[in-house]
């Protein structure tokens, strides 16, 4: 899936942009303890976070978990964290996790300097949480109906509602509130519950990022397990590890639910490995990134078109179930509420959804992408572009010249624009050390390797 102006973490010297990646300092691995007892988190009708003093269980994960001494395989967690029911929180914790492990072995067998799809992953998976968990997001939302002073003044009128202030009665701030929803608090009996309608909207959204962010899991976090399987222990790689690595992926295109393109991909992440040109070496990955992460955007696009069109279709479902009585005097005033509430979340898309979180940036998604800080737009190695298949592919969604122009995207739920924008993104950060940094503090991690979510003393997740 922007922000308001926030402080930035330092910049990266420009003396790392050819540097191998390096986390020498931190790597442990995922562990799952048998029974992981800690705070649990659930939201609130309000959206507060709240943590409950239960056990972070595992339901009905299928996975018989072992001594600590005996640490379960990288696959083992990565299948137990798809299992996990009911934690959506949890899980995608988990699954950013997950995805930094295997983006830690998998930029070691490809040789060091390049960053692939499972290190996007990382940060991508760690922004969707801040969805998953209804962080920033309340707050908005209870602003979008009614929200402007001088409607709310015009709609009391039109609606015979106008309440003179009482004598003594402090004069109203004209800060940001809670929307006009008081105006039709004489309503709510009629069964409008229009208090309900942003509490429906963040369950829709916070079900649709969490779906979207498993579902692309459970299909690439395996795979790409399996590569490191596969290729760990076989320093020379030839075509019985690349036949291997394909069994199971299903010839065909991705909208047909076919894995061609990863397929495609496996094969230039194994040509990856065999080469020591570096410029060839970075090419292939890049191509191999970009054949996943279009595989990934078709497969989250009903999920992310579901999440954009959450407020009308939640405003349009709580005024048109049967047996609701709209009063006559507002039922112009509400129906009139869906093109606002529509026009509004976009704005609410653009400034909190449309984002990317990473180490040293905060990426507005809805505008052109600039260089990473302290370094260059391109490596030396992906400045100019010789695979045919890579430059064509690169064309195709306009990501090829020497510039990011125009690869901001005016509308998320497009597949075309996003790919302009995360094709961009690849090539300009793959190169970008501290994208292989870990995604959680060590406190965090703590916790969340043990299955409980963090303490809000821990910081921001």
């Amino acid at each position: 899936m922007t922000t308001p102006v926030k402080p930035l973490m330092a910049a990266a010297p420009a003396s790392e942009h050819a540097a191998h990646f390096q986390d020498g300092v931190y790597r442990p691995s995922l562990s799952s303890p048998a029974e992981a007892p800690g705070p649990a988190l659930r939201v609130t009708r309000s959206g507060v976070m709240e943590r409950a003093a239960r056990p972070a269980t595992r339901a009905n994960s299928g996975v018989r978990f072992v001594e600590a001494s005996e640490r379960p395989s990288l696959l083992d967690q990565v299948h137990a964290v798809i299992a996990l029911e009911g934690q959506p929180v949890l899980r995608n914790l988990l699954i950013t996790q997950c995805y930094y492990e295997i983006s830690a072995e998998l930029v070691e067998l490809l040789g060091g300097r390049n960053a692939h799809w499972c290190t996007f992953a990382t940060w991508a998976s760690k922004t969707a949480g801040r969805f998953i968990r209804n962080e920033e997001v309340p707050a908005v939302l209870r602003q979008l109906i009614l929200s402007d002073e001088d409607e709310r003044e015009a709609i009391s009128q039109r609606a015979g509602l106008n309440r003179g202030r009482g004598q003594g009665e402090p004069e109203r701030e004209r800060a940001p509130r809670i929307s006009g929803i008081d105006l039709l608090t004489p309503w709510w009996g009629h069964g409008l519950d229009l208090m309900e309608i942003p509490e429906r909207i963040l369950r829709e959204l916070s079900s649709d990022i969490a779906i979207g962010n498993l579902k692309v899991f459970e299909e690439l976090g395996p795979m790409f397990v399996r590569m490191i399987q596969i290729y760990r222990e076989c320093p020379q790689p030839g075509d019985a590890q690349l036949a291997a690595l394909l069994d199971g992926l299903q010839p065909g295109p991705s909208p047909e639910g076919g894995q061609g393109l990863l397929r495609s991909a496996a094969a230039h992440y194994h040509a990856a490995m065999l080469t020591e040109d570096k410029d060839r070496k970075a090419e292939l990955i890049l191509l191999a990134n970009a054949r996943v992460g279009l595989h990934e955007q078709v497969r989250l696009q009903p999920y992310i078109a579901r999440a954009l069109n959450a407020p009308v279709r939640c405003m349009l479902d709580s005024i048109g179930l049967r047996g609701r009585r709209l009063p006559e005097a507002l039922e112009a005033i509400v129906l009139d509420q869906v093109e606002k509430v529509q026009a509004l979340w976009r704005l609410l898309a653009t400034k909190e959804m449309m984002t990317m979180r990473l180490p040293d940036e905060i990426l507005d998604l809805g505008h052109d992408l600039p260089a990473p800080p302290g370094l260059p737009l391109h490596c030396a190695e992906l400045a100019t572009i010789e695979d045919r298949e890579l430059r064509e592919l690169l064309s195709e969604y306009d990501a090829h010249d020497q510039t990011t122009a125009g690869c901001g995207a005016e509308d998320w739920a497009s597949l075309r624009e996003r790919m302009s924008y995360i094709l961009e993104l690849f090539r300009s950060r793959q190169s970008c050390a501290r994208l292989l940094e870990r995604p959680f503090s060590s406190e965090q991690h703590a916790d969340i390797v043990a299955w409980r979510v963090p303490m809000p003393i821990y910081g921001d997740l």
